[in-house]
């Protein structure tokens, strides 16, 4: 993954603790970035990827880890934090540079990495509207990352 600058790798130990926590298995092309990256940002700064359903990019800020330091990285953490607003199977994986999150859901209904567009930025969000389809799968996310001299 040559477009993601990891924070080093999460033991499996921490994987299985975390998926015990949020009571689902999540799927392997996560697991395994977990296992060798534990989150991280891109390596090159203003990452993007692409939200069809606004035709727009948004810059990836950051892919939280397990057993991170750092409140603020700590996909436990985070989860603690927020899983009374989430869906059903959905963690937040990371955010964007504004005040919008990236979710991973794994449930009956749909399955993929989402946007979620938190703070309505984009039009046409709203409070009713705000979560977007961005990739069917962990990796076809990582591998669809837009670096500048892409765009």
């Amino acid at each position: 993954m040559r477009k993601i600058t990891g924070y080093g790798k999460a033991t499996q130990e921490a994987v299985n603790n975390f998926e015990r926590y949020v009571g689902f298995e999540i799927p392997a092309d996560y697991k395994h970035f977990l296992l060798e990256y534990n989150g991280g940002t891109t390596t090159v700064q203003n990452g993007k990827f692409y939200v069809e359903a606004l035709d727009t990019l948004v810059s990836l800020d950051v892919l939280y880890g397990l057993d991170i330091n750092s409140e603020q990285l700590d996909l436990q953490k985070l989860h603690e934090n927020n899983k009374d607003g989430l869906h059903t199977n959905c963690i937040i994986i990371g955010n964007d540079t504004c005040a919008g999150k990236i979710l991973l859901i794994n449930n009956d209904e749909e399955q993929g990495i989402f946007f979620w567009d938190q703070g309505w930025y984009a039009d046409p969000s709203s409070q009713d509207e705000n979560i977007y389809k961005v990739a069917e799968s962990f990796k076809s996310f990582i591998e669809g990352l837009k670096i500048p001299e892409e765009i």
